[in-house]
């Protein structure tokens, strides 16, 4: 009887095979992302997807207003609809810069201590800035500035995309290029929005040394520990 079905061995007796069929095949590793981070990007999308006509209005204003008068940032100030736009907008933002920066493993911290870290940033901003609009009883130049930051924050990511956009398309070798990219857009959105407080201030009448001393205490020296945690841990 004929035998159809030989398995290669008896086909060809003496061969030798290239690949050991009895060894598992080695698969390529992909990156690998915890459940919480997964639920913090379904999470983020949501977000967006809701607010997207906010987040398209809150952009258009926010570069406009940046790069704009002091006017601008007065008329935003008195037009609700406009400035809960750029509130809802400048809330995501924030977190879904961590995740990037996360993700292209540009920190060694864990995801959910970075959340914890600007949380504790946030919160302590909010208390200092209540203190100081208490304290000198200007609450108005105080929302002002509070104000002039989301709209930094959403030109900042903004600004801030196209590092993103470039280890996408180009890959690893695009990542020392946008890690600096990244760190000059921060750093410049961060220096023109500290000069326009203390613009602000000046201008509401308070001295050049009381504009020192907030630089210090307000901006300086939170966002210096915030970066310092994200650095080192």
């Amino acid at each position: 009887m004929t035998t159809f079905l030989q398995t290669i061995d008896n086909a060809w007796s003496g061969s030798s095979k290239i690949a050991a069929y009895t060894e598992s095949v080695a698969s390529g590793s992909g990156p690998g992302y915890t459940w919480l981070t997964t639920i913090l990007v379904i999470a983020v999308l949501i977000y967006c997807i809701y607010f997207f006509h906010q987040i398209v209005l809150a952009s258009s204003l926010s570069m406009s207003t940046f790069f704009g008068s002091s006017t601008k940032m007065q008329s935003l100030c008195e037009n609700q609809t406009s400035l809960s736009s750029v509130n809802a907008t400048s809330i995501i933002c924030i977190p879904a810069v961590s995740m990037l920066v996360y993700s292209r493993g540009w920190t060694s911290m864990n995801i959910l201590y970075m959340f914890a870290a600007i949380a504790a940033y946030l919160a302590l901003r909010v208390l200092l800035f209540r203190f100081a609009a208490w304290y000198k009883d200007s609450r108005g130049v105080f929302e002002i500035i509070r104000n002039s930051g989301r709209v930094t924050v959403v030109v900042a990511s903004l600004l801030a995309v196209p590092a993103f956009v470039i280890t996408l398309l180009f890959g690893h070798d695009t990542y020392a290029f946008a890690k600096i990219y990244l760190i000059a857009v921060l750093a410049v959105c961060y220096v023109m929005y500290c000069t326009r407080a203390c613009k602000y201030l000046l201008e509401a009448g308070f001295s050049i040394l009381f504009c020192f001393l907030y630089l210090c205490a307000l901006e300086l020296l939170p966002a210096g520990l915030l970066i310092g945690a994200i650095i080192s841990l």
